[in-house]
């Protein structure tokens, strides 16, 4: 017979202050997890439910830091460096001149995350302005 605890009122009484969840990595993820189940993942950091397909961490909600590369182009350079690794273009906002850029469209990230490649070398003299850290919500 399996050891555990067996708990008459499963509902927080007002009084209680805490809850202890069971910790563990990803690797001890239950192999059968039933549809709503919470626990602290110790790989990641972070407190994750089960969504009825797989565990979805739970991000913390507050402030971020924003943060703007700003480049210069020269009618020849199409890729710039950024200040920080992207993973997917709808995760930035880019204006060059005053004018905002359409994700993928105009431009998309490349050399790992790292680079933007517009597809047509901004105009010489022209502002480029890269608005990061708009897709986290991990506090700044």
């Amino acid at each position: 017979m399996p050891a555990g605890n067996f708990l008459k009122n499963r509902r927080l009484q007002s009084a209680s202050t805490s809850v202890v969840v069971p910790p563990g990595s990803s690797a001890d993820r239950p192999e059968n997890p039933v549809f709503g189940s919470f626990r602290f993942n110790t790989d990641l950091g972070l407190m994750e439910f089960f969504d009825g397909s797989v565990f979805t961490p739970l991000t913390p909600a507050g402030n971020v830091d924003i943060v703007v590369d700003s480049f210069t182009g020269d009618g020849t350079t199409a890729t710039f460096t950024m200040s920080q690794s992207e993973t997917d273009a709808e995760q930035v906002i880019v204006f060059v001149g005053s004018i905002y850029q359409q994700p993928t469209t105009v431009y998309t990230i490349t050399g790992g995350g790292n680079d933007i490649t517009f597809n047509e070398a901004p105009p010489d003299s022209t502002s480029i302005n890269v608005i990061h850290n708009l897709g986290s919500t991990v506090v700044g």
